[in-house]
């Protein structure tokens, strides 16, 4: 572990990367440092990504007419990023529940070896046609499971923002 609790740029490292990029300058702001929206946007690309890895694609939303819906997010700074820092996405799943699931992703600094910041999420999966919320398909189930399985098994944690979650 790090400072504020935080895992180490090794231990998330441990989750598949799911995107990595160079802050460009165009990403910095007034007080000389990577603007929240390059970090959203860059966290949302981490995000579909790791819905791809499990199938929730194009296609997915095309043919099964499914998809996924932000319900509720936290957006947590831990160190500042500079033009020129290179940045990665990770993302572990937390939970799942018959229409919703529970993630955070992780955005690692790689040029200073610290964790920048985090975005936790809950996500329901909708049906595109009514615009609510829809059980996942057996098989999107056991893809979500399984990803949450294998990063509970990790043996570090982040932060969390405490009252989001999967409701019972």
């Amino acid at each position: 572990m790090t400072r504020a609790g935080l895992p180490s740029a090794e231990e998330v490292a441990q989750l598949p990367e799911v995107c990595r990029t160079i802050a460009g300058p165009e990403w910095e702001d007034g007080n000389g440092h990577v603007n929240v929206q390059h970090f959203y946007g860059f966290h949302i690309l981490a995000a579909e990504g790791a819905l791809r890895r499990i199938g929730v694609d194009e296609e997915y939303r095309t043919l099964r007419r499914r998809g996924v819906f932000s319900m509720e997010q936290h957006l947590r700074f831990h160190d500042e990023v500079h033009v020129g820092e290179e940045i990665s996405g990770h993302v572990r799943w937390l939970d799942r529940g018959e229409k919703v699931f529970h993630g955070i992703s992780v955005v690692v600094n790689h040029s200073t070896g610290r964790i920048a910041n985090t975005l936790e999420v809950v996500e329901g999966h909708v049906d595109l046609r009514s615009r609510r919320l829809a059980p996942f398909p057996e098989e999107l189930a056991e893809a979500i499971d399984a990803e949450v399985a294998r990063h509970r098994a990790l043996t570090w944690q982040l932060p969390l923002a405490g009252a989001m979650g999967v409701r019972r």
